[in-house]
């Protein structure tokens, strides 16, 4: 039987009971994080914090949750589903709750807050070793100025149709473009390149989520002697290349082996170098508690 938190108790996901006028289901009005747990330590939860307060700040959504409650729910709901020893993906979400049909928010005070885990999927050491594979969509990333960028709302549309698209081309994931035709980001992950000993990534200024896995990366290039840039990317420079791979708090680093025609070495230096020191970083964090 799975748990979850919701609200101010942890009850079995199948007596999990929403209104069906919340919000969350009506709109996607609601913001959510995903977070890795390594057999019980959850990576980087003060920077999902961060993000998860922002983002709700940036849709107008009151955000009662300190990040004490959010993390002791996080342990309650990892040990009451045998998930302390293992690998484990998190996902806390929250929603305007109840309101008024329509787009107008007065009256919708009472947040939806849901807390869920699941184990690590099977599939994530295999695109790990051996990469995944891309297609460049034909779905824009959304501008920063029509949603907010930085937000992880719960209005996830723009990635479903990607996805889809991406895997109607036989691919694993999408690349998307920007509305200037510059590379954005995957479906669900931010991208990086390498060109020689240079990592490169896009600039947050082309609209893409700000992912905590992508500033861990930028941050382990700086202390490792890695140059890495935020730039504007056109999609030509793919051809120019030597690696690629994406970064999100699940994977951590994936190497990607093709987009579109074009192929990669899988696992190149650089993102062998990379992926060796984000889980370095990892155990540092499990070990200072």
């Amino acid at each position: 039987m799975t748990w979850v938190q919701l609200n101010d108790r942890l009850v079995p996901a199948d007596e999990a009971r929403v209104s069906v006028f919340d919000r969350g289901f009506m709109y996607g009005d609601g913001v959510f994080e995903t977070i890795r747990a390594y057999r019980g330590h959850t990576f980087q939860l003060e920077a999902h914090f961060r993000r998860f307060e922002s983002s709700a700040s940036s849709i107008r959504l009151p955000f009662p949750y300190r990040l004490q409650r959010i993390s002791k729910d996080i342990e309650a709901v990892l040990e009451r589903n045998g998930l302390t020893d293992t690998d484990a993906v998190v996902r806390v979400s929250v929603s305007r709750g109840r309101g008024v049909r329509g787009p107008g928010i007065a009256g919708a005070t009472d947040p939806t807050y849901v807390v869920a885990a699941d184990p690590l999927p099977d599939t994530v050491a295999e695109r790990r070793s051996l990469g995944i594979r891309l297609a460049t969509v034909r779905t824009r990333r959304i501008s920063g100025e029509a949603l907010p960028a930085h937000a992880k709302h719960a209005n996830y549309l723009n990635s479903i149709l990607a996805f889809a698209e991406a895997n109607e081309a036989g691919a694993d994931e999408a690349l998307m473009l920007d509305s200037f035709g510059k590379i954005g980001e995957c479906s669900g992950a931010n991208v990086f390149l390498v060109n020689g000993a240079r990592v490169l990534t896009p600039d947050l200024k082309t609209g893409i989520l700000p992912g905590c896995a992508r500033a861990f990366v930028l941050e382990l290039c700086g202390s490792n002697g890695l140059e890495a840039d935020e730039v504007r990317l056109d999609p030509s420079v793919l051809d120019d290349v030597e690696e690629v791979f994406v970064t999100n708090s699940v994977l951590e680093i994936a190497p990607v082996c093709g987009v579109d025609y074009r192929e990669y070495r899988v696992t190149g230096p650089v993102t062998s170098m990379l992926q060796e020191l984000y889980r370095r970083g990892v155990e540092d964090e499990a070990r200072r508690g």
